[in-house]
């Protein structure tokens, strides 16, 4: 399984890394919604793990893009997130983005590990 990673902070970028490769995931890594955009295109991951809040593009704005794309491309979206813990944000993602899961930093394994293999829309 192929995850994109998509966080501005180096240091929290590098354990979401740590945390998906002891799973047994192949990584790629953005530091920017721009970025991650281009990698997606790139790479077609089969799971994206955004940041909210991202600098030049949020990932809710990725998620969007995303799920614009052909309808036979359908990846596993989670949104990690310090900033947007209401349950209003989490309705929003799922809803308005076609965000599936909605984790709220700091987060554990066993909850990244849930968002890559769990049920869907543990939002």
């Amino acid at each position: 399984m192929r995850v994109l990673i998509a966080e501005d902070e180096k240091k929290t970028r590098s354990i979401l890394v740590d945390m998906v490769r002891e799973l047994g995931c192949e990584t790629v890594e953005a530091a920017t919604g721009y970025e991650a955009v281009k990698l997606v295109q790139e790479h077609r991951p089969d799971v994206l793990l955004l940041d909210g809040l991202l600098p030049e593009m949020h990932g809710f704005e990725v998620a969007r893009f995303v799920r614009s794309l052909a309808p036979a491309y359908r990846p596993r979206i989670v949104i990690v997130t310090a900033v947007y813990k209401s349950q209003r944000y989490r309705s929003e993602a799922k809803h308005q983005f076609g965000v599936d899961h909605y984790l709220v930093k700091p987060v554990t394994k066993e909850a990244v590990q849930n968002a890559l293999f769990g049920p869907e829309s543990s939002t």
